[in-house]
């Protein structure tokens, strides 16, 4: 029993589970959501996974992981979402989305992307750990918190990377659309947009900082592991080197390392406090110097060895650290960068110790020793740090997780922290002057440094060597050997209470290091005085300590012994006792010793005039002059010293009067100091001080007396501005120190003299109120200062007394705000003060007074008539941007307290304002964005009544709709613009969405106010639409173009608005009523909409259609308008636009058909219908065909389909063009250059030469109609002459010098045009153009595209392009076609089943005659170009046996069934290939099979003998090999096989109508063995002496061939072949006779005459139809037409003969079928097939009746002998093995010849001379066995069946008149 679940609503699947296999089931897979909805109790669930929410099934409960959940709007449509952190359900919506993409990049292999691959895996795997690590709940806050951190970093990071959209987060979490205002929308896009910029996916992803908005910035470094074998303990100082000024910048970082062991100490070191202006503009190293600590000499022996141990130095490094410190601003620098410091020894040379550094940085190499072998180098990590050290440690945790020690800089930072308090002492031991006395060698001096504090106390553990280092009592230097002049620059620390530096001292004491007797002797010693006896601190400085002499044995037991002495040159007017007067210790005038001191400390003062202001009671009449010169202190000693304030103002306590105006200058500059940037973090402490510390209970009456004084001193001293400047901006803290004072003194006095001070402030007030009234220039920058810091007092204002009150209402401080900024003035100022104005308000907006309606009331029109002047003057707008925004962002934060009447303020004030600012601004700019925002927010805030007030609130209709149509025309811009980037998704959807609602409000406008009667206003109406299409069709509402994960969480917060839109769009529609008539303009609008791929949107938006087309029929009869416009709008939206699919073409069709059924107009619009279907169906494939850029035979043949649609149906020229354009663009790039000329020519004949103005195309720009056909033919022209058809481009250069000559008079261009003409020609005659293959190929079935399925081409072949390249390029565009391998064509069942068949066979050309070469002699290379060009006509043959096959003679049943096709356009044309109209058939009987056999090798004999009368030079080779291959296969069995089949007499008994066929075979028979005999002559006269035995074997089988005939008995037995006894001797060969045309003469009968016994001619061609044969020169197959005289028909010697029939077959080779069953016949052939056309011959039987054949006209001058091509006819056929014929007999006659010889052989014989017939009149009967056209016939011969006849089986024609008593057997 199924029920529904209360607990159980929402699980993870944890296994997969196939549905299929289960009734009901519902298929899953591990890691989708379920919901359930239902359980039976069983372990069954029902419910749906939320990726497929339409499909509901059942599952098993086991597979599912129950979650908590939590649902919203329970009920029947209740939604059900998992209870976790948002995160996690981010990152698992993220996971998901991010793995459907890199499976897609995966398997496209996108390289875009592929690299992108890795990087996003890695990721994945890491938000899954951290997933796993916040679901698991044992993690802390703070690290939740940084787990969240770096997720979302890593999130934004990817989705940028993929191009994802951007998530707008507060604080890590996803902004909240419904509770944020678009205000704060946009700007959180805008932040995070930064911040996803910044992003790094490597390492922990941190946000990049920019370091101009950083004070403070930080080094971190890290010693790697490194080897050092000094053999002693050793001391490493790191420091940072300017190498610019030549200064150490920081201190000393400390890292000892043992000798034994393997680590030093201190790994880590931080050095901070550096500023901007030290990475940028200083040259900073980090310098290490090596102190070996141990014995005196290194290499000392061990058995002198001392117990003394000294600080020696060792040797130095330096490496620059500049790359990462000038680093760009906007660079993460999350990573360690590693750096190798190399160091030096200096060993040898130790006084080079202190300057070696600055050796190695200026690479002076002399001075270098070499790097010690001891030491290779220290390896050190950096990285730099930026910002607060508490946010940094909290940041970085791992780096501070070790201990760290933090080294500061030489001096105060930039920014001085809170809390900062330092109190260091810095002393530089620099350098020593020491005398050498009586030794020989220097001394080896060491420095020892103690503190001593007034009491002569020694400090203990006050000093510090370097930071790493413990603190010590005593320093001890370096010991530099035997030198007197050491220099140490060393820097030491002292750290102590400042209340203990006042009289303390330091005293050095110089010792002397024997190295003999190992011990240390004092010699002197020198002091140096901390503080001055003024009680200033010593100032930072230079000095040059006195060194006093002592023994070895003093004890300094009493430090007042030499304290009054000097201790330096400064010293000497001040000290009290004498130098010389002093007998305990004797100053040393030989020896120096130098020092300086840096003092970095908050609590002791160093300035002189510091000191007295804070001793100012010790002398009281300096007081003025210590004010005065307070101002003069420089800012850092200021905030040095934390008792100034309270000085200042006890000094105001003493005497208001006097003191007053000094004090608050005073107080003024000291406030003024805090605004510097370096210091402002100090304010926390002076707030502390005011708000714990502060005393003054009289201090606000005179601070509120200065104030009013300089507000009032401002408007008429120009030179006071500057003070008084720094007065208003010391204002945040003046009113804290009067509002304090004020409460301390109304505590103390129980809140006496209240209405004298609030009378102060009202008079302060009203001072600054006239101040900002004055419109002077020199006043303008304090008005400014006061704009700027006003707001700052509104919280001191109203801060409360102490009794729950607040020092001054609410109402009060709006009230002083909005008299000040009403007080300001509008005109005759600078823009400086309008800006100061406007940002006064904004902090004023952003203030505790817009929080509170009491005060909001005050301060709202103020605010909104500003801003509206400033939008109307156009002033400021950024700034009105960014105060409208916070106003509005306030409003809608508190929408529940605010009331209507300020939102309907906001309205009625600024939203038309806003329109228009919308409309002339720069759309582009920076501006828009914020504007746009302003104004969806306030829409989002409006409700129905301020929609309805604001209506209200026109007038008339005329501002209404002016109102109206702003606000639409804005809408627009928005829904088509990108005023947000792509990936603001959230911004742009939460915009749609109030967009759509304020839409929906507005249309009720339309329909109240502007649709009855004369109120209709069509303008109004179309906006409406055409707006709400915009909005409709825009890319951000097109779900089906996102992912599932984006799609759902759209569908889920909003819906689909395009549905709401289109009821909205159907609803207002409906409206219109007879109004629609006016609206036919929208169908472009309403065809985009409908096309939306949306089901229920197609079927609310497809009627109006109908509604369009019943309109126009019901008011104009027709509605050819709607047609018209369906059609071109359609080619634009689903052909360009990728708009549409078969759905829309079956529901357009589907819902229009029922519509019209009732209508009397029905079968005009089932027409329509039926027509755009169709255009619906032929657009969507060429839409689909043309995404894929490999397939270009399916782009072209659908490009070609479409303009026959456009073309033949449509009559739409404009489209037709469109796709001319297309076409030529797709052949260009193929190479296709012929066709590219023919599509273009398409266009060019359409065109006339008139100067009528073309508009510009996609080719062409704007120009007249001559210029455009000129333009044309030009690039026609051109594509013509790279196609190398020539033979076309002549007409056009014709016409064009016609044009030029007799129109445009343009001799230039005409010497141009006839230039290329000239070379058309000379092209023609010396170019070679190779033969291209023609293919038949068949496409079969329903699943090809409509413009192949089920037709049949002819493919014209590229060069050197097969059967098999045709078969792999139809294969590669139709993967699933199988080839059909049938030789049958395949059944109806087959051809309407949804398959794909391809049949590819190759079929010979049928040439046409051309006109104008008729009863001409004409070249063999002009004639060429016709044979397989200008054709239109196509055959091919199978071989099939009829009856019994003879084993031992196939011939006899061996039969020929002919396909004729003829195609739609002849080639070559726009298209390489054109569709099969029309195919006809036929059969060829055995006999006349034979005639062609033997004809096509007479005419090869007679063309290769008659070719060496031209070239007599020439190989002998293919003739031998011709001579030997025909006489051999004549003799052992070709003619004996024909005479066995056909001469017999059973077979002329049964075949009594084949007796004019048999004697034309025996006469065929005749002349080959004539033939042969002539052969033979020229054989013998031209063959070389290697020769001769092949001549003699070739003679004697000659001789049997001719007897085997005459033995063979039969009827021509008794013709004899004479020699009279003689060798057979050679063919005289004349060669003044230009070779045969290839045409007949175009009359009606061809006959010629063959005379056994004339000697052969070269090749000659009378002008006749062209053969069939292939252009290549190698072909030697080829068949003519022969004619023989006509005879009387009473002489009985006459026999007239007529195989008309029998068509041609051109020189193809066909040996390519052989191995492909696709383009091989169905059955086995013994001879070469359909190689001969047809012929008419007259024989006789006596050589001395035929008539004499006339003298053939001679050559033109103008075709020079040397370009004569091979005979037009020996091109025609090929002698190569036929492929119908039987593999044996391939196999036979291939094995016969050699390769030389089949090169010989593939040249065609030549025509036989042409006879004088009937007084000079040629007939022609046929042309290669096909009709000539009617016109040509003669009604006195009869005509021969051809395959043109639609008949499949050929009958006997009617006898003619002229035609011998018995009529032509029929094929």
């Amino acid at each position: 029993m199924w029920r529904p679940t209360t607990d159980k609503k929402f699980g993870v699947v944890i296994y997969n589970f196939n549905g299929k296999k289960t009734k009901h089931g519902l298929s899953l897979e591990i890691g989708e959501s379920v919901q359930i909805l239902e359980e039976n109790g069983q372990g069954w669930f029902r419910g749906f996974s939320t990726r497929r929410k339409n499909t509901k099934g059942i599952f098993p409960e086991s597979y599912i992981h129950i979650k908590k959940f939590k649902v919203d709007n329970k009920g029947k449509y209740e939604t059900v979402s998992p209870v976790e952190e948002t995160i996690v359900t981010e990152m698992t919506s993220v996971l998901r989305e991010w793995g459907g993409i890199l499976k897609k990049i995966y398997k496209e292999k996108d390289g875009k992307y592929m690299e992108l691959y890795p990087k996003i895996r890695k990721v994945m795997v890491e938000l899954i750990g951290y997933r796993c690590q916040i679901m698991s709940g044992d993690r802390t806050h703070e690290q939740l918190r940084d787990l969240k951190k770096i997720t979302t970093q890593k999130i934004d990071w990817g989705n940028s990377q993929m191009q994802l959209d951007l998530v707008p987060r507060i604080e890590c979490e996803i902004a909240d659309v419904d509770n944020t205002s678009i205000v704060d929308l946009y700007k959180l896009h805008q932040r995070s947009m930064e911040e996803t910029e910044s992003v790094s996916f490597r390492g922990t992803v941190r946000r990049r900082k920019k370091r101009e908005s950083i004070a403070i910035h930080h080094l971190y470094c890290m010693l790697e592991k490194f080897d050092c074998q000094i053999g002693e303990d050793a001391e490493f100082y790191f420091s940072l080197y300017d190498a610019k000024e030549g200064i150490f910048m920081s201190e000393r970082f400390l890292s000892r390392k043992n000798k034994n062991e393997v680590r030093p100490n201190n790994l880590s070191a931080l050095y901070t406090d550096l500023g901007l202006a030290d990475l940028r503009d200083r040259d900073l190293y980090i310098v290490v110097h090596v102190v070996r600590v141990g014995r005196m000499l290194y290499k000392e022996n061990e058995k002198k060895k001392s117990d003394q141990v000294y600080r020696r130095p060792y040797g130095c490094g330096a490496v620059s650290i500049s790359d990462i410190l000038i680093s760009s601003p906007d660079q993460l620098e999350d990573d360690m960068k590693q750096y190798f410091i190399k160091v030096y020894s200096c060993i040898n040379s130790e006084h080079d110790f202190p300057i070696l550094h600055e050796n190695i940085i200026k690479k002076q190499t002399s001075k270098l020793g070499t790097s010690n072998s001891q030491i290779i180098g220290i390896p050190i990590s950096l990285r730099m740090l930026h910002g607060d050290l508490i946010q940094i440690k909290r940041e970085n945790p791992l780096l501070f997780s070790k201990n760290v020690h933090l080294v500061r800089k030489l001096g105060f930072a930039d920014v001085i922290m809170p809390g900062d308090a330092r109190n260091d002492f810095y002393i530089t031991i620099q350098r020593g002057e020491f005398e050498k006395g009586s030794k020989t060698a220097g001394k080896n001096v060491e420095v020892a440094m103690k503190v001593f504090d007034s009491d002569g106390k020694l400090m203990q553990n006050c000093i510090s060597v370097g930071e790493g280092a413990p603190l010590s009592s005593d320093y001890r230097s370096l010991i530099f050997y035997h030198s007197n002049t050491p220099k140490w620059n060393e820097v030491v620390k002292l750290v102590m209470p400042p209340e203990r530096c006042q009289g303390a001292h330091v005293r050095f004491e110089f010792r002397h290091c024997s190295n003999r007797d190992s011990q240390k002797k004092l010699y002197a010693f020198g002091f140096m005085k901390l503080t001055r006896a003024d009680g200033a601190t010593l100032a930072d400085d230079n000095y040059e300590v006195y060194i006093y002499k002592c023994d070895e044995l003093h004890q300094f037991r009493n430090v007042n012994a030499y304290l009054n002495l000097p201790s330096c040159q400064a010293e000497m007017m001040v000290v009290s006792g004498s130098v010389a007067g002093n007998t305990n210790y004797q100053r040393n005038l030989k020896e120096n010793f130098f020092i300086k001191t840096t003092v970095c400390s908050t609590k002791l003062p160093q300035n002189l005039e510091l000191v007295s202001l804070l001793r100012w009671k010790d002398h009281p009449e300096k007081i003025q002059h210590t004010l005065n010169r307070l101002m003069e202190i420089k800012g850092e000693e200021i905030v040095k010293c934390q008792d100034i304030i309270d000085t200042l103002f006890n000094i105001l306590d003493e005497d208001t009067e006097a003191y007053g105006k000094p004090v608050f200058q005073a107080l003024v500059f000291v406030i003024g100091i805090l605004s510097d940037r370096r210091y402002q973090n100090l304010r926390t402490d002076l707030d502390t001080y005011i708000e714990k510390h502060f005393a003054g209970t009289l201090a606000h009456k005179p601070l509120i007396s200065c104030l009013r004084q300089c507000a009032e001193e401002a408007i008429h001293y120009a030179d006071k501005q500057k003070s008084i400047q720094r007065a208003f901006q010391a204002i945040p803290y003046l009113f804290k120190f009067i509002v304090q004072s004020r409460m301390l003194y109304a505590r103390a006095t129980r809140g006496k003299e209240e209405a004298v001070f609030k009378e102060d402030m009202n008079n302060l007030f009203i001072a600054m109120n006239n101040m900002v009234q004055q419109t002077s220039d020199y006043v303008l920058q304090s008005q400014v200062t006061l704009l700027s810091y006003f707001s700052t007092i509104y919280d001191c204002l109203l801060q409360e007394k102490g009794d729950g009150k607040a020092m001054f209402s609410i109402q009060q401080v709006a009230l002083y705000a909005k008299n000040l900024l009403d007080n300001v003035a509008k005109e005759g100022v600078s823009k400086e003060l309008h800006a100061a104005k406007l940002r006064c308000i904004l902090d004023t907006v952003n203030s505790r007074l817009f929080e509170e309606e009491a005060s909001r009331v005050i301060l709202s029109p103020v605010f909104l008539t500003h801003i509206q002047y400033h939008l109307m003057q156009r002033q400021e707008l950024k700034l009105c941007a960014e105060v409208l925004g916070d106003i509005l962002t306030s409003l809608q934060k508190l929408q529940k307290e605010s009331s209507n009447s300020e939102v309907q303020q906001v309205v009625q004030t600024l939203l038309d304002n806003l329109l228009q600012t919308l409309l002339t601004i720069n759309r582009h700019g920076d501006l828009t964005g914020m504007f746009v925002a302003c104004l969806i927010n306030t829409l989002k805030v409006m409700k129905e009544e301020h929609f309805t007030n604001l209506l209200n609130s026109f007038p008339d209709r005329k501002p209404l709709k002016e109102f109206i149509t702003r606000i639409f025309m804005v809408f627009k811009e928005l829904v088509k613009k990108d005023v947000f980037p792509q990936d603001w998704m959230v911004m742009r959807m939460a915009t749609n969405d109030v967009i759509l609602s304020a839409i929906q409000y507005f249309s009720q406008i339309l329909t109240s106010h502007f649709l009855r009667g004369d109120s209709f206003d069509t303008q109004l109406w179309s906006s409406f639409f055409n707006l709400s299409v915009s909005f409709l069709t825009q890319p951000s509402l097109q779900l089906e173009t996102f992912s599932e994960v984006k799609r759902n969480k759209i569908r889920d917060q909003y819906g689909d608005m395009r549905v709401l839109m289109g009821h909205e769009i159907e609803s207002m529609w409906q409206n219109l009523g007879d109004h629609k008539i006016n609206f036919l303009h929208l169908i472009g609008p309403f065809l985009e909409v409908t096309l939306v791929p949306e089901t229920e949107l197609r079927r609310t938006t497809i009627p109006f259609f109908f509604d369009m087309m019943h309109c126009e029929e019901r008011v104009k009869g027709n509605f050819k308008q709607v047609e018209s416009d369906v059609i071109d709008k359609l080619d634009l939206l689903v052909g360009t636009k990728n708009k549409g699919d078969e759905e829309y073409r079956t529901l357009f069709k589907t819902i229009l058909s029922e519509k019209v059924q009732h209508q009397h107009w029905k079968e005009h619009g089932l027409a329509f219908i039926h027509i755009v279907a169709r255009l619906l169906e032929t657009l969507l494939d060429y839409r689909d065909v043309m995404m894929k850029d490999d397939e270009k035979f399916k782009q072209m043949s659908c490009t070609m389909n479409i303009l026959k649609f456009y073309k033949d149906e449509l009559k739409k020229e404009e489209m037709y063009k469109r796709y001319i354009y297309k076409l030529h663009d797709l052949h260009v790039p193929d190479k296709n250059y012929t066709e590219a000329a023919f599509t273009l020519k398409t266009l060019a004949d359409s065109l006339q030469w008139s100067p009528r103005p073309l508009q510009a195309d996609e080719m062409f720009p704007k120009q007249t109609e001559w210029q455009r056909k000129e333009a044309l033919y030009n690039k026609i022209i051109d594509l013509l002459d790279r196609g190398k058809t020539w033979e076309h481009g002549i007409p056009l250069c014709k016409e064009l010098a016609v044009q030029y000559e007799t129109k445009a008079f343009d001799y230039a261009k005409l010497s141009a045009i006839l230039k290329y003409q000239a070379q058309f020609y000379d092209h023609i005659l010396t170019i070679p153009r190779m033969d291209t293959d023609f293919y038949r190929v068949s496409f079969y079935g329903l699943n090809f595209p409509m413009f192949l399925r089920n037709k049949a081409l002819v493919m014209r072949a590229r060069v050197y392009e097969r059967g098999d390249s045709i078969r792999q390029m139809i294969q590669s565009e139709f993967p699933a076609a199988q080839v059909w391998t049938e030789h049958h064509p395949p059944s109806d069942d087959i051809l309407q089943s949804n398959v794909q068949y391809i049949e590819i066979r190759i079929v010979n050309p049928i040439p046409e005659e051309p006109e104008l070469f008729r009863d001409q002699t004409v070249s063999e290379d002009i004639l060429k170009y016709y044979e397989t060009n200008d054709v239109k006509r196509f055959y091919f043959d199978r071989p099939f046996h009829r009856g019994v096959k003879d084993p031992n003679n196939e011939i006899k049943t061996l039969w020929l069934d002919r396909t004729t096709l003829t195609i739609s356009t002849s080639i070559p044309g726009i298209l390489r290939w054109f569709e099969v109209t029309n195919q006809e058939k036929m059969e060829v009987s055995p006999l006349r099979h034979a005639l062609e056999t033997m004809q096509k090798k007479n005419k090869e004999l007679r063309s290769l003998i008659a070719s060496y009368a031209s070239e007599p030079g020439k190989s002998i080779n293919p003739l031998s090999m011709m001579l030997n291959g025909v006489i051999d296969a004549a003799v052992n069995g070709g003619i004996p096989k024909y005479q066995e089949a056909f001469f017999v007499p059973e077979y002329i008994a049964a075949n009594p109508k084949d007796a004019t066929f048999i004697s034309r075979l025996k006469m065929f028979i005749l002349e080959q063995v004539d033939i042969l005999g002539k052969g033979l002559h020229v054989h013998g006269d031209l063959a070389p002496a290697d020769v001769k035995p092949l001549q003699g074997k070739l003679e004697e089988q000659y001789i049997k061939l001719r007897n085997g005939i005459s033995d063979q008995g039969s009827p021509i037995a008794s013709h004899r072949i004479s020699t009279g006894g003689k060798p057979i001797t050679p063919i005289s060969i004349p060669t003044n006779i230009p070779p045969p045309s290839p045409f007949t003469p175009p009359e009606d009968t061809t006959t010629f005459k063959i005379s056994l016994q004339e000697p052969l001619e070269p090749s000659r061609r009378p002008v006749s139809t062209i053969s069939t044969g292939s252009c290549d020169s190698n072909n030697s197959s080829s068949s003519g037409v022969g004619t023989i005289p006509e005879v009387d028909e009473d002489d009985p010697d006459d026999v007239i003969t007529d195989i008309s029939s029998v068509p041609k077959i051109p020189s193809r080779s066909l040996t390519r079928m052989v191995t492909d069953p696709t383009l091989s016949t169905s059955a086995p052939q013994l001879s070469r097939v359909g190689r001969s056309a047809s012929i008419d011959i007259t024989m006789r039987r006596s050589a001395d009746d035929a008539p004499q054949v006339p003298p053939r006209p001679s050559r033109p001058a103008s075709l020079d002998p040397k370009f004569a091509s091979p005979s037009f006819r020996e091109n025609l056929m090929q002698s190569r093995p036929a492929p119908d014929l039987p593999k044996k007999e391939r196999q036979k006659r291939s094995n016969s010849v050699s390769p030389s010889r089949l090169q010989t052989q593939d040249r065609a014989p030549p025509l036989p001379p042409k006879p004088k017939m009937n007084g000079g009149a040629y007939t022609r009967q046929s042309v290669h066995g096909y009709p000539v056209t009617p016109s040509q016939r003669p009604t006195s011969k009869p005509l021969p069946p051809t395959p043109d006849s639609p008949v499949r089986r050929p009958t006997t024609p009617s006898k003619a008149p002229t035609t011998p008593s018995k009529a032509p057997p029929s094929s």
